[in-house]
């Protein structure tokens, strides 16, 4: 019995996690120290306090019309925090297909729409306080001045389908991810394409990583590569049991976690390609995940998030 006990306290120690359930399937996540924010596909925002997961507020976007006439909540297209924690940047479908942009500032609780467009925008994130790089499905890049509601530059990246791109720490470099499976990495300030990865992944780009010199690459041929920027050369180069639509670098560059298997674990693996541990507690296929420490993950899928705390390996 005592035996067993022990056994079980091992397991309890090895990982613990906390999980989060919304009202409505989570379509897109964002967060930093302060704010947890999570959109939803009833066309709401509800923003949490991170350290306490209290809620602080909802913002309840405007319904638009389908095709066949019938409100139906706006669609969420991506979610990116202010570097000064003043603003929330929501990239969002109005009516008749319109890309919208908007601002909603966390002090007054106003919503501003900045601009709308016809373009097929599909993600925003914050440059610095007044500039934002945009995503096209065109595999299009776009430097957009918030301020003088301007485009700075708008360039042709890659010559396939977008499906998403990553910024480096700096904000100075931005990795982007299509249908062939090959990553091109601009510098955001004029645009220009400094490097592009390509040999190993040979699908659509489902997800990427981008921690320091190493690029994460996931994709839908069930492959998974780290590109070291600083060697030029592939670290890992990993072939999976499932497609790996969630995936990510810990900050110390030991590690890396991706969905593994149909049962929705993730799997955490040394640059060695060694499993070092799994997590089990996702209902439903991931959306995404991230290292928000070396021994802390946030994963979620449109069930739920999961915040897991795991053993540190010495």
């Amino acid at each position: 019995m005592k035996k067993l006990i022990i056994l079980f306290l091992i397991i309890i120690n090895l990982f613990a996690y906390k999980k989060i359930i919304y009202p409505s399937y989570i379509s897109k996540l964002t967060f930093n120290k302060k704010y947890l924010i999570a959109g939803l596909e009833n066309g709401e925002i509800i923003i949490k306090n991170f350290k306490t997961l209290k809620n602080i507020n909802t913002i309840i976007l405007p319904k638009i019309h389908d095709f066949m006439d019938e409100l139906i909540p706006m669609p969420i297209y991506s979610l990116d925090i202010s570097p000064e924690n003043n603003n929330l940047l929501i990239l969002a479908q109005g009516e008749n297909a319109f890309k919208i942009i908007y601002l909603y500032n966390f002090k007054t609780k106003k919503l501003t729409k900045i601009f709308s467009t016809k373009e097929n925008l599909i993600e925003a994130k914050y440059i610095s306080k007044n500039k934002i790089l945009i995503g096209t499905l065109a595999d299009e890049a776009i430097l957009f001045d918030l301020k003088l509601k301007k485009e700075i530059y708008h360039k042709q990246i890659g010559n396939y389908v977008f499906s998403l791109f990553v910024l480096n720490k700096d904000k100075n470099l931005a990795a982007f991810g299509d249908e062939s499976g090959i990553v091109t990495i601009i510098d955001i300030k004029n645009g220009k394409t400094v490097k592009t990865v390509k040999g190993f992944n040979k699908g659509k780009t489902l997800t990427l990583d981008f921690k320091k010199y190493l690029i994460l690459n996931a994709s839908e041929d069930r492959k998974v590569s780290i590109y070291n920027l600083k060697y030029d050369n592939f670290t890992v180069e990993n072939n999976v049991k499932f497609l790996p639509y969630a995936a990510g670098i810990s900050p110390n560059l030991k590690y890396y976690a991706i969905q593994y298997n149909e049962k929705n674990n993730i799997a955490i693996f040394d640059m060695n390609n060694k499993l070092i541990q799994t997590l089990k507690g996702h209902t439903m296929a991931l959306n995404g995940l991230k290292f928000i420490k070396n021994n802390e993950i946030i994963s979620f899928s449109p069930a739920e998030i999961i915040i897991w705390k795991l053993k540190e390996n010495k």
